[in-house]
């Protein structure tokens, strides 16, 4: 994310999803925001409505995550418009913010860098990704890997029919290189950092040179990893296994935490919290060590999400954001989508 501070504004421009995570912590209600955004515009009496773009400075209400486009929408009253767009001052008005433009945020007072430095600070590595490529005989199958998030893209298959004297390895050869194809398409549209190949020992053993040839020359550093399965099952499996491969890329899906949540939930030693009232009164004791959230949970709950990791700055605690597309998403999800594993027991401090 680009990011430019003065005393009391922020111009920023939006580059990828996991960029939403450091926004929602900056804009509050009061605050003004200026930028481009589409409004229906009336002309004559009785004409139909066109919608066009104008630049406009809203005073923001809420926030709210649109999960489908995986877009930010800011809610508020417009205060500044266009002088010939007339009767829309004063009005509501929804601005979707959208990648690749800036945006201004203007704060009441001066901006608080050192809380603005801390956020930037625990968000950093954010623009880190690996594009997962899992490769089995029959397919291959391929996952776009954040700091933030996982999402599968899709599945290519392996045709079985070759030409005539073709014989088996020549034939998977071949169909592998025309599904790369469509992964390469997926980095140029994707941009990771990294491209991290999976599979068991024989099919990466036949598959190394092909794909060395078509993904090699993308200047991306390609990372192999042996696993018991390729395909849509070895994303899933990479899940439970590449935990070390993507801590050496400053990633983590949060298997880890959540399993250590739910040990500790098993023992009953009172250092873990559930839920959000039961993670603030941990924070307010400073016994918690590591906020655990899922990334559909920190953005419902966008300006209580702002309270909390404020502490979580104040008291120097860890925060992980677990991916809720994930197996250990849908654990979390299964407790309320916020837990922290706390220093020591918040029971004995009351």
């Amino acid at each position: 994310m680009k990011l430019n501070l003065d005393r009391n504004w922020i111009d920023f421009t939006i580059e990828s999803e996991d960029d939403l995570y450091v926004i929602y912590l900056l804009i509050d209600p009061g605050d003004i925001i200026y930028g481009w955004t589409v409004r229906e515009f009336r002309g004559r009496e009785g004409s139909r409505g066109e919608r066009i773009r104008i630049y406009v400075g809203l005073k923001v209400e809420n926030l709210e995550y649109h999960a489908f486009r995986g877009t930010l929408r800011v809610r508020g009253v417009l205060i500044e418009i266009p002088e010939w767009f007339e009767g829309a001052k004063g009005s509501h008005h929804t601005m979707e913010l959208s990648y690749g433009i800036e945006y201004r945020l203007v704060k009441p007072s001066d901006i608080d860098r050192g809380f603005i430095n801390k956020v930037l600070e625990m968000f950093s590595g954010a623009s880190i990704s690996v594009l997962l490529v899992s490769v089995s005989m029959e397919e291959v199958a391929v996952a776009h890997i954040r700091r933030f998030g996982r999402e599968l893209l899709g599945t290519i298959p392996i045709q079985g029919g070759g030409k005539e004297g073709e014989d088996s390895l020549d034939r998977f050869r071949r169909s592998l290189r025309n599904a790369l194809t469509q992964v390469k398409q997926w980095v140029q549209v994707r941009r990771p950092t990294h491209i991290v190949v999976v599979g068991n020992h024989m099919t990466l053993s036949m598959a190394k040179d092909v794909i060395n040839e078509e993904l090699g020359k993308l200047g991306i550093q390609v990372i192999y990893h042996e696993q018991g399965e390729g395909g849509l099952a070895g994303i899933y499996e990479f899940e439970r296994v590449g935990v070390d491969v993507l801590r050496k890329l400053n990633i983590s899906l949060g298997q880890e935490y959540v399993d250590e949540v739910f040990s500790r939930l098993g023992m009953g030693n009172g250092l873990v919290a559930v839920g959000v009232d039961e993670v603030r009164k941990a924070l307010e004791f400073g016994a918690v060590e590591t906020l655990i959230v899922l990334d559909e949970t920190y953005k419902e709950k966008g300006y209580e999400m702002r309270n909390l990791i404020s502490m979580v700055l104040r008291t120097r605690a860890n925060l992980v954001i677990i991916p809720s597309s994930t197996e250990s998403g849908e654990r979390l999800r299964s407790i309320g989508g916020i837990t922290a594993l706390l220093r020591f027991p918040i029971s004995s401090q009351t």
